[in-house]
C-alpha cells in the first residue's frame, strides 16, 4: 500500500464493481446518527456510504433488519421462550400432582416452579402488550 505523505490516513480502498452499481440512495440522518455511522464506519475501514451499504443489504439478506420481519423475529424468540416455560411448568404441575396424591404433600421445589411460572406468564403479557401497540 502506498503511503500518502501529509495526509491522513483514509478507509481501506475496496474492489469497484465494473459497471459500476446502477442505484443510488439518498439518506436523511440526524447529527447523531450520522456519528455513529462515521464511528463505525471507520471502525471497519470504509467509507460512511459503503459501511451503510454493507449493513443495509446484510441486515435486508439476514431478515434480521428494521421493520416487521426482524421485529417479528425478535417477538417470536421471545413468544418461544416463554412457551417453553408455561411447558416446564406443565411437566412440573404434574410431577408434584403425583407427589401430593402418594404422599400427601408438595415438593419443596412447587414454590419455585409457580414463581417461574408466573415470570413467563409476565412475558407473555409484556410481549402481547407490545404486539397491541404496533398493532394500533
Amino acid at each position: 500500500m502506498e503511503e500518502r505523505h501529509g495526509a491522513a490516513p483514509g478507509p481501506q480502498h475496496r474492489a469497484h464493481q465494473r459497471p459500476g452499481r446502477p442505484h443510488r440512495l439518498h439518506l436523511r440522518l440526524s447529527g447523531q446518527e450520522l456519528s455513529l455511522l462515521e464511528a463505525a464506519a471507520a471502525q471497519a475501514g470504509l467509507t460512511v456510504t459503503g459501511f451503510a451499504a454493507k449493513a443495509a443489504v446484510a441486515a435486508a439478506s439476514d431478515g434480521d433488519g428494521p421493520g416487521p420481519s426482524g421485529d417479528l423475529r425478535e417477538l417470536q424468540r421471545e413468544l418461544f421462550a416463554a412457551r417453553r416455560s408455561v411447558t416446564l411448568f406443565g411437566s412440573n404441575v404434574n410431577q408434584a400432582a403425583a407427589a401430593w396424591h402418594s404422599t400427601g404433600e408438595l415438593p419443596e421445589w412447587a414454590a419455585e416452579a409457580v414463581r417461574r411460572c408466573q415470570q413467563a406468564v409476565d412475558l407473555l403479557d409484556e410481549v402481547t402488550a407490545r404486539i397491541h401497540r404496533r398493532l394500533r
